[in-house]
């Protein structure tokens, strides 16, 4: 299964929900279905979607017939829900805004209805691809009402037009785990946490070895130039033109090609009363390249 149709599974497990919840998760439903004849229909492929309306029409119209169609299709099954009540049209068919009267202010109700949306219309891509949440309207007269009930509830959501379709959408983990979580999908929203995290600290740790590995290629660079130089020194001038320290230093950056500046600082440092500091050690380094080039240029 898709990680879509996981959240869709978790959400459409409705039988711990309140009564007005429901009212307002089949609501939900049925704004983001379309009309059939003039009247609201609810469209999918998802038997579990199919189960969950059954379950709420049940609750909501009690004694009332509900009505499922199959058409086979593609190998398929495409479901159309509705139901025969004059109260749903009453209450259910009117999406030029957020009905009040199905959808109160609480939070509950707000999360329901939104839910029965996004079982409905609405996908969310796998977070270990990328983060991205959508909702594709039937109409576009439904659009600026659900984005502005979705923004008045602290969620920033998008929206755009793609292939003639309304879409609601959101590219940001932190948008979509609040998102979730508000419909009642707090698993996944975690789980697109955890993600999250596991991505900082494998970025972190990426970001670590490639500095490490730059520090590296820095240092076996200026080492291999360091050797070079005063190789030059010793066929051209020998090493007894060097001073004390700086033939020290010479025979011991040959010695140990491989060894940073502060291996170094701490092997001629040894026995010393004075130890040699990082800079006074590169000093030495920069003079024996100094002197190379100096007989470079009289060669």
């Amino acid at each position: 299964m898709s990680f879509s149709s996981d959240i869709k599974k978790e959400l459409c497990n409705v039988h711990e929900l309140q009564i007005n919840e429901m009212a307002a998760m089949l609501y939900g439903m049925f704004y983001a279905g379309r009309l059939v004849n003039g009247k609201p229909v609810i469209q999918t492929e998802n038997n579990d979607l199919i189960a969950a309306a059954r379950s709420l029409a049940e609750a909501v119209f009690p004694n009332e017939r509900v009505e499922v169609t199959r058409l086979v299709k593609n190998g398929g099954s495409l479901y159309t829900f509705g139901v025969k009540s004059w109260r749903l049209t009453e209450r259910f068919d009117d999406f030029s805004s957020v009905n009040t009267s199905v959808v109160s202010g609480n939070d509950a109700d707000g999360g329901a209805f939104l839910r029965g949306v996004f079982v409905c219309c609405g996908s969310v891509t796998d977070p270990k691809k990328e983060y991205h949440l959508e909702m594709v309207l039937p109409e576009r007269a439904r659009i600026d009402p659900l984005k502005g009930f979705i923004g008045e509830h602290g969620i920033k959501i998008k929206s755009t037009i793609r292939n003639k379709s309304e879409v609601l959408y959101a590219k940001t983990s932190e948008i979509i785990e609040d998102f979730l979580t508000y419909i009642g999908a707090g698993i996944h929203a975690l789980e697109i946490m955890q993600v999250k995290i596991e991505k900082d600290i494998r970025n972190r740790a990426n970001r670590c070895v490639n500095c490490d590995s730059a520090n590296l290629d820095k240092t076996v660079a200026a080492s291999e130039k360091s050797r070079r130089d005063i190789e030059y020194i010793i066929e051209t001038a020998g090493l007894e033109s060097l001073s004390a320290e700086l033939r020290e230093t010479a025979l011991l950056r040959l010695d140990n090609p491989e060894s940073s500046l502060s291996e170094l600082c701490g092997m001629l440092s040894e026995g010393k009363a004075r130890p040699i500091s990082r800079s006074g050690l590169n000093h030495r380094l920069k003079k024996l390249s100094q002197i190379a080039e100096e007989l470079k240029s009289e060669h």
